[in-house]
């Protein structure tokens, strides 16, 4: 008797597990990680600060108090002043939108951009595939980050030509209202979705022979449902994950063409701009760049901790 209650729990088991979805296994199982659930309030908290940024900063961005330059952590300035008299947590809450926007702006049009290139390439197969897979390998042997800052150098010199008019002025303008990150939103997106491509056609080659591709090919369904159907829910975990893990990256390569200022334009606070602006004192006032630091740290970790738990939870070995 003991037996068989064992056996028809076991069963049990089974047909709970057969009747979770994919999704819902790895939600199951990224909740299990403490780590990567943390980070992922840590992102979500650090979200909620950046959108209400003029609700919680106890100052404006750019507001000065020549004062209170390199005013140490105190009441008035709970984490500092800098050269300026700024509030260094205004600056680093304001500065925290900078970096959230790019990391979502770029991983989002990497994702699309790499997703459907390296689909139609790996459902096309032939002569199709083999074109377009040697475009992705002329790109992927030029120097990304070269490339991006000779392309943000090239969009910094035309936003400050004068009498533009067209198309470039229409650009200069939004780049102008968004604090110069659109250039960088551009230059970003236009060299990082190569390794989602690959990703992605990868994925679409091991599943194209599959049994059930071949029946849904069998009852008569087109290529846009098969893609759309089919192979886009199987292949869309593995690049989430991979993008996951790319948006430390994204956020370090935006800090760094602010820190040699090519990124945002002051006084748009970025935390690569904090740090080049706090760097020359820190001996004498180091809070002025471990603020911006610890953000950009902390920041970063949350993302690589978070990218390791969705890479996890979406190993089937994992889920036992």
């Amino acid at each position: 008797m003991a037996v068989q209650e064992s056996t028809m729990a076991v069963f049990r088991g089974e047909a709970l597990r057969k009747a979770r979805s994919p999704w819902a296994d790895a939600w199951r199982q990224l909740l299990r990680n403490r780590l990567a659930v943390g980070a992922l309030a840590f992102i979500l908290l650090l979200t909620i600060v950046a959108i209400a940024a003029p609700l919680i900063a106890p100052y404006g961005y750019d507001e000065t108090h020549f004062k209170d330059n390199y005013a140490r952590p105190g009441n008035q300035y709970l984490l500092g002043a800098d050269y300026l008299g700024r509030d260094l947590l205004s600056r680093t809450i304001y500065g925290a939108r900078v970096s959230l926007s790019v990391a979502f702006v770029a991983a989002t049009v990497s994702l699309v951009l790499g997703i459907a290139y390296g689909t139609v390439s790996g459902y096309l197969g032939g002569w199709v595939d083999n074109l377009m897979m040697r475009i992705v390998d002329f790109l992927y042997g030029l120097p990304v980050l070269i490339i991006i800052i000779l392309m943000q150098v090239y969009f910094k010199a035309v936003s400050r030509r004068q009498g533009l008019t067209g198309i470039m002025a229409a650009l200069v303008r939004i780049d102008t209202a968004m604090g110069g990150l659109f250039f960088v939103f551009i230059a970003l997106g236009l060299v990082n979705w190569i390794g989602m491509a690959r990703i992605a056609r990868g994925q679409v080659l091991s599943y194209r022979e599959r049994e059930f591709i071949e029946a849904a090919r069998a009852v008569g369904v087109g290529s846009l449902g098969i893609i759309f159907r089919h192979l886009l829910p199987n292949i869309l975990g593995p690049c989430i994950v991979a993008e996951t893990l790319a948006i430390p990256g994204y956020i370090m390569t935006e800090a760094f063409l602010s820190y040699i200022g090519l990124g945002a334009n002051p006084p748009t606070p970025s935390w690569g701009i904090m740090i080049n602006e706090g760097f020359q004192g820190i001996r004498s006032y180091p809070h002025v760049i471990l603020v911006p630091a610890a953000a950009l740290t902390l920041t970063v970790l949350a993302f690589n901790f978070l990218g390791d738990g969705l890479r996890d939870a979406f190993d089937p070995r994992l889920r036992q």
